[in-house]
């Protein structure tokens, strides 16, 4: 279709060429366009006389002219474009026709990258091209390898992002001070005395930390807590080990605490921050919260903001890493609905094909216990002539009289040309003799003419 619009566009264009050059008298200005490599526009070639520029004369324009300038009375410009030849001749049909033949004995040679110029125009007009099973394996697979590449290199990022965090962080194996501090015993009541000596210890813990001697704060506040373990004394002594950076030991303390009062604003905030020297980043924005809630500093209002985007930035990964593990539940359910599908439609493939098996043999054994049919019967029913004449209800009739009625019904139609020649022909078919027309026997509804009997020879 697009050749023959081509060659129409053209055929009408080379019209209006025509009808224009006959008005090459009434042409105010005219100039040729030459397609050479400098572009250069030829003067007039002659002089009317008057002054003005005459005319090239009409053949000089034929050449390697791409485009002519007209300029009519009234003002009007035209311009005429001498397009590339578009049509076909039978070379090119017959290179078109072969690579179409190609192609629809190997239907893949149509993913060949020499062919990719037919594939554009293919799809230009809204057809279709199959997919080459073995480019779609290759990119599908090369798909899965930038995909597992991609997910490497965004853990590579994410480990990286966490080294970075790691600057401050302490592991929890070396988080723990190395001989298990005394817990109290929680059963044991107070005495006055005893009271009394935490009323002695607790300034001298208190000085012990203001010095930064936090290893003695901390056998102080033990020996605090094995006279009366307080909520109070528990938080402290985890103050001291976090300022040793034994988070594992200050987290143990401050858990004690919260058990003891789980409204200690101090335990909260000393567990924060341990959580926050293990990097558990999340964790500790959730505890110095809370802790600021029950009593608010500014201290611990700053260290929270600090380590926010920290916590913002855990969320974000975890929330990337369910997305993932959906998308991957997702393509898993995929895949196992689509061999479910593949497996009913090979379950149902097997199924067609014994039914089909089946039929073909039970079609065996019905025509296998079906009728003997006479010897010449077949070249009967192939006989067209033979076929026509019986669907005339005159010979049927007689067939039906000569099958019942015996030597009589023959007698009848001995001397009637159309019916005798007819029995003449079957007779030829099924192997008679020419001596004469034996009789019939019966014809059993019609199933098969049976064997001819004797009439005497006409």
């Amino acid at each position: 279709e697009l050749g023959g619009w081509s060659r129409s566009m053209t055929a009408t264009r080379m019209l209006a060429l025509s009808a224009l050059l006959s008005l090459l008298f009434s042409i105010e200005n005219i100039s040729s366009c030459y397609a050479s490599e400098l572009g250069h526009v030829p003067e007039p070639a002659w002089n009317n006389g008057r002054g003005a520029p005459g005319w090239k004369h009409v053949s000089s324009l034929a050449g390697p002219t791409r485009s002519l300038n007209m300029r009519l009375r009234g003002g009007v410009e035209l311009e005429v474009m001498d397009d590339e030849d578009t049509t076909l001749n039978d070379e090119d049909v017959s290179g078109a026709a072969n690579v179409v033949e190609k192609i629809r004995k190997n239907p893949e040679l149509i993913n060949d990258a020499k062919l990719g110029f037919l594939r554009d125009l293919i799809k230009e007009y809204g057809g279709r091209i199959p997919t080459d099973d073995k480019t779609s394996g290759a990119e599908s697979n090369e798909r899965s390898k930038q995909s597992t590449r991609a997910e490497a290199e965004e853990e590579e990022e994410d480990e990286e992002d966490d080294m970075e965090d790691d600057e401050d962080i302490v592991r929890e194996e070396d988080g723990d001070v190395s001989v298990m501090p005394d817990m109290g015993d929680p059963t044991r009541e107070p005495t006055d005395d005893d009271y009394a000596k935490v009323a002695e210890l607790k300034p001298q813990a208190m000085e012990a930390s203001g010095n930064g001697d936090y290893a003695k704060a901390a056998d102080l506040w033990t020996e605090i807590i094995k006279l009366s373990p307080t909520a109070m004394a528990f938080a402290s002594r985890g103050n001291c080990f976090l300022k040793m950076k034994k988070p594992v030991a200050a987290k143990r303390d401050t858990d004690k605490a919260l058990e003891i009062n789980p409204d200690s604003a101090k335990a909260f905030k000393t567990r924060g921050r341990a959580y926050a020297m293990l990097g558990k980043w999340v964790e500790a924005v959730q505890d110095l919260g809370t802790g600021q809630t029950i009593d608010f500093d500014e201290d611990t209002d700053e260290f929270r903001k600090q380590i926010q985007p920290k916590s913002d930035k855990v969320h974000a990964k975890e929330a990337k890493q369910r997305q993932k593990q959906l998308k991957k539940e997702e393509e898993e359910k995929r895949k196992e609905l689509e061999r479910r599908r593949e497996e009913m439609i090979r379950q149902r493939a097997k199924e067609v094909e014994e039914e089909n098996e089946r039929a073909q043999q039970a079609e065996q054994q019905a025509g296998g216990a079906g009728m003997n049919v006479p010897p010449g019967m077949e070249k009967i029913f192939n006989d067209p002539e033979i076929m026509m004449a019986m669907q005339n209800p005159k010979v049927m009739q007689a067939m039906m009289e000569m099958q019942t009625g015996g030597p009589a019904a023959m007698a009848k139609y001995a001397n009637d040309p159309e019916i005798m020649n007819l029995i003449m022909k079957i007779q030829s078919k099924m192997g008679g003799g020419k001596g004469g027309m034996p009789g019939m026997g019966g014809m059993g509804g019609m199933g098969g003419m049976g064997g001819m009997g004797g009439m005497g020879g006409m």
